[in-house]
């Protein structure tokens, strides 16, 4: 019920403007003149000590030959990340699980969070409405909660018929589209609402067609947006604990339950290196997507 409130809360305050087809401005809002230089330096450090240094931290962990041992060149070692990479067999199967399922899941995400984000702004009705606030709600219970809840639902979703979907990968799939696919639902929202109608009302009267609008129109113009959402989607996936710690099984874990793995059996310097390693992929990633951000949003501007 808190949760429902949450999300009813969140619809109401959210007031769409009106819809503008053009580049993002990027310039200043606020010059702060002779005050840059310290607003700057308090941000620098700011920055540095809620993120940087804690992944240093970790890091420096994840070369030590034993935990609680000081760093420095007589205790530095890349043993660590000999034994996860080559050592460990489930450490390369809870990763490819983690890829596998998130991608999985962005991909079908992106084509369900995409429509439902069309028909929200083309075609707003009390369904839509309710769909919206309907999906909000698996993101905004305490995984804990949503993974009871899919464990009660699929252990036996209809009396006496077992689909054997609850002890397999199969729940932990069906788990990450229910959970993230109002992320896309978002960026979708974002989007759409970017793009003025009379683009699409332009195209039509030209005599296009409405495969013709999305592949020549819309898409374009979206894709950022989109690519963005479902880069969202597949790296809050591919991080997730909290559902995946009551829905796993044997031979479907994934990186998250394995970070926790070696945390809980005391292997504090394994997990501290396979989360740098994971750090590092989510470091690519965030810049693929800000690749993809810049040269898509250039390119639909063009064709707009």
């Amino acid at each position: 019920m808190i949760a429902a409130g949450g999300a009813l809360l969140q619809r109401l305050s959210v007031r769409r403007g009106v819809p503008e087809t053009r580049a993002p401005e990027t310039a200043a809002r606020l010059h702060l003149g002779r005050w840059r230089p310290a607003a700057e330096a308090a941000f620098a450090g700011g920055l540095l000590l809620v993120t940087v240094l804690p992944l240093l931290s970790m890091t420096a962990t994840s070369l030590k030959r034993a935990y609680g041992l000081p760093f420095g060149p007589a205790n530095a070692t890349l043993a660590n990340y000999r034994y996860i990479l080559l050592e460990t067999p489930k450490v390369w199967r809870a990763i490819g699980n983690s890829l596998l399922l998130s991608g999985a899941a962005a991909a079908v995400i992106l084509v369900l969070g995409t429509a439902i984000a069309y028909l929200c702004v083309r075609r707003p009705s009390r369904w839509t409405r309710a769909a919206e606030l309907g999906l909000a709600l698996p993101y905004t219970l305490p995984g804990i909660v949503f993974g009871l809840a899919m464990i009660l639902t699929w252990m036996e979703p209809l009396p006496g018929w077992n689909p054997g979907i609850y002890g397999s990968g199969a729940i932990l799939f069906i788990a990450y589209v229910c959970r993230f696919l109002v992320l896309q639902l978002r960026a979708g929202l974002a989007a759409f609402a970017l793009v003025d109608p009379s683009m699409e009302e332009a195209a039509r009267a030209g005599g296009a067609g409405r495969t013709a609008v999305w592949r020549t129109v819309l898409l374009p113009l979206l894709l950022p947006g989109l690519a963005g959402g479902a880069l969202l989607v597949f790296f809050t996936a591919l991080t997730e604990l909290t559902v995946s710690a009551l829905l796993w099984s044997p031979g479907a874990e994934t990186i998250g339950i394995t970070v926790f793995g070696f945390e809980q059996g005391g292997d504090t310097v394994y997990s501290t290196a396979l989360s740098t390693l994971l750090v590092l992929l989510l470091g690519a990633g965030c810049g693929l997507m800000a690749g993809i951000r810049h040269f898509a949003g250039k390119r639909g501007i063009r064709k707009a």
